[in-house]
């Protein structure tokens, strides 16, 4: 019998692919024996098997010796393969080895198995790694798409700066939950708590303290709850450098309030409901309402309720309604109300404004007028009661009824644009004034006393009012813009989008004069300052006072990073520069104005403007001078804007203070909330900023007796303006400084 070949990998026979693991498996069947017994059987080829160490120098020299292992069995080596260094199990194989699934030994730059087969070694990444991988490929991708968009943050439109915030929110709730996404890089420590972080719980109990209940919930962005915040800081630990401002410790949240809702609105006892001053009186009441109420909140149509006084005083056999006398009487109260605090109210007759409100309240406001649907005169009446509730300083109970007046408005679908046939286009256009200036009523009120507005744009669909005085609104070119839903927005767009530094000069304003028709509703020509135009102003700076609201201190905004926050506050800020920068020249506040009205409107604007650059930047003035971030660049910064608008509110003012100017030209109705905003701030920079020492040649002390100054002259004349001058006297006493 032939002998067996000898399995050597150097044999031609030899096929690589047979790897070690076959041969263990191979020889681990079992072996068959030889049947000694019968001489006469010829003896099987004998069966491979590898048990026992093949690799023992004497088995290997007795098999080659032709010896005959016990009991028939022929033992073969196995494959004399390079041994590896080690018996552990390696980190990683290489290609071929884990093609073949052999135990690779791991080595570099290649394998002993593959140096013996001569075949090329690669190692390549394995599934976890090359997820590893791709996972530090998108992270680093993820922050620099991240750090891109922080740094064009400030450039983007409201609308866009929403989008990017919800955006940014999504990528810090991964941040929180998956370990393996690195944090946005910054050059400035960012704080891990937002800046403001009282704003999602309250610690009054407004049911059981009746002063509170008079005062109602006051929010953080309102002047109430700054000058309660300045008290608690410069208490009696002022030299504390812990952030004084969340305690709750410190004066009494009421003693910070000077509105007078803790006191109840004068009604007259008993007043004749349907007794009206003569026409001489009335004709001066309703031209005084129209000048200094109408263009800034346009709650009732001029031309329509000037038409119906007419009818009323010439004709004794007209009988309006009790509505629509309510409405009259409140028209009278607003203006006697203004009369009153001008010091001319000898001019009119012996009726005050308590008198007109009496009758219009027990009017409108009777014991089944909540069970009442609302109507059009229901909700004007509602919105007039609204001012003349916040002239008079009862602004809590001024923001419930404004309420009213929304709800009312919304009920009757006067958030939307009419499409009805039968509704005359001077109609709708009454309507859309109404909700714009329940719009306006609401963002002031909703400011002064630190609360959320209550006019979603997203559920409001009542197109801007038409930059035309309500004289016109006959004339054919105005009825086509009012008819025409598109050429009223593009007309909108047009007028709040334009750059004023693009105007014509006075020269080229009067030779361009006599265009054609087709060209009367450029930018440039409607930027001559009337009343309608300065409405459209206000109500787009509006919608940036409520995008500050609902951003920086809503509870929502309470949950911000301080990197949000302040990404927020720069963009706000932006928007509200951007703002200005459209203005016509004819309201810029550089101007030197003769006219009057235009004046008037100026300077409204002007204090409207430098209220919402304070409430954008407040939250940076309090993280800066309480140490929050003392290394923030941006934080000083915005302290800065916030510190300046208050200065330039506060030189408005003329040096000597007069309440002829002030009821002729300020908007008397809220002008002690824009002063007393103003004034905190500026207190704030002369307490942190001067160490607590006062200097009496600087700027700000400077500021600070002025405007104190403008409220002790209005403090003969409203007991609101002496309460928020007793309150920033004794702040400052306190801290041994005499600024009277």
């Amino acid at each position: 019998m032939a002998d067996r070949p000898y399995l050597d990998p150097s044999n031609s026979n030899f096929h690589p692919s047979i790897s070690q693991r076959d041969y263990q498996s191979f020889a681990a069947e079992p072996s068959v024996e030889d049947n000694d017994s019968s001489p006469s059987t010829p003896l099987s080829p004998p069966v491979i098997s590898i048990r026992g160490n093949a690799r023992d120098p004497q088995s290997i020299s007795r098999l080659t010796s032709g010896e005959r292992l016990v009991n028939g069995k022929v033992a073969i080596p196995r494959l004399d393969l390079p041994v590896a260094s080690h018996n552990s199990r390696v980190s990683r194989a290489c290609h071929n080895c884990r093609k073949q699934k052999n135990k690779c030994t791991g080595d570099r730059p290649s394998c002993l198995r593959c140096q013996e087969i001569n075949v090329p070694c690669v190692y390549v990444d394995g599934k976890r790694e090359r997820s590893a991988k791709h996972l530090t490929v998108v992270t680093s991708q993820l922050e620099h798409y991240e750090s891109l968009v922080r740094d064009i943050y400030p450039k983007f439109d409201l609308e866009m700066a929403k989008i990017v915030d919800q955006a940014l929110g999504k990528i810090s709730s991964l941040s929180i939950s998956s370990p393996t996404v690195a944090s946005i890089p910054d050059d400035t420590p960012t704080p891990t708590t937002p800046i403001v972080s009282c704003l999602d719980h309250t610690l009054e109990d407004y049911n059981g303290d009746g002063s509170l209940q008079a005062l109602g919930f006051v929010g953080e962005h309102s002047a109430t709850k700054w000058l309660y915040r300045l008290k608690q800081w410069v208490g009696p630990t002022i030299l504390n450098t812990s952030n004084q401002f969340d305690q709750p410790t410190g004066p009494s949240l009421s003693s910070c309030c000077f509105f007078l809702d803790d006191t109840a609105p004068l009604l007259a006892n008993g007043p004749d409901l349907f007794a009206y001053p003569a026409q001489a009186v009335a004709d001066e009441l309703v031209d005084r309402y129209f000048q200094m109420v109408h263009p800034s909140f346009p709650i009732i149509g001029k031309e329509i309720f000037l038409g119906q006084c007419r009818s009323f005083y010439s004709s004794s056999m007209t009988q309006p309604g009790n509505k629509w006398m309510a409405l009259l009487n409140m028209v009278f109260a607003i203006a006697a109300k203004h009369s009153e605090f001008s010091g001319d109210q000898h001019r009119l007759d012996h009726n005050n404004h308590t008198v007109y409100f009496s009758r219009a309240w027990q009017l409108s406001m009777n014991n089944n007028a909540i069970l009442e649907h609302p109507n059009l005169q229901t909700t004007q009446i509602e919105g007039l009661i609204s001012f003349y509730l916040l002239s008079t300083g009862q602004v809590n109970r001024s923001w419930r009824i404004c309420g009213f007046a929304i709800q009312s408005a919304v009920t009757m679908g006067i958030h939307l644009r009419s499409e009805g046939t039968r509704i005359t286009h001077v109609s709708k256009e009454t309507r859309y004034r109404l909700w714009w200036g329940l719009y306006l009523l609401d963002t002031l009120l909703c400011v002064m006393t630190g609360r959320m507005p209550r006019m979603q744009p997203e559920h409001c669909a009542t197109p801007l009012p038409v930059p035309y005085t309500e004289e016109s609104f006959r004339d054919e070119r105005v009825m086509m813009v009012i008819q025409d839903n598109q050429a009223r927005v593009n007309l909108m767009n047009s007028l709040l989008s334009h750059d004023s530094s693009n105007e014509p000069t006075e020269r080229s304003k009067h030779s361009t004069t006599h265009q054609p028709t087709s060209q009367q509703h450029s930018p440039s020509q409607h930027s001559q300052a009337h009343v309608s135009l300065y409405l459209l102003y206000s109500i787009d700076l509006a919608a940036v006072m409520r995008e500050a609201m609902e951003i920086l201190y809503s509870p929502g905004g309470a949950r911000k990073s301080g990197n949000e926050t302040e990404q927020a506050m720069k963009s706000l800020n932006n928007t509200a520069d951007n703002w200005f920068s459209r203005l016509s020249a004819t309201y810029r506040l550089t101007e030197n104005e003769t006219d009057r009205i235009v004046a008037r409107q100026r300077t409204s604007l002007a204090f409207q403007y430098y209220s919402t650059k304070l409430v954008i930047t407040q939250p940076a003035l309090r993280a800066h001078v309480s140490g929050d971030n003392p290394l923030n660049a941006v934080y000083h910064q915005l302290a800065t804007v916030c510190i300046n608008a208050a200065a330039q509110m506060v030189d408005l003012l003329p040096d000597d203070p007069s309440i002829t100017w002030f009821m002729e030209f300020s908007p008397w109705w809220c002008a002690l909330h824009y002063l007393t905003q103003s004034i905190i701030v500026l207190i704030t920079q002369l307490l942190f900023e001067s160490k607590s020492r006062a200097n009496p040649n600087s700027k700000p002390f400077e500021r600070v007796q002025k405007a104190l100054r403008w409220l002790t002259e209005c403090s003969t004349r409203d007991l609101s303006f002496k309460r928020a001058w007793e309150n920033f006297t004794n702040l400052l006493s306190s801290q041994g400084i005499n600024a009277v």
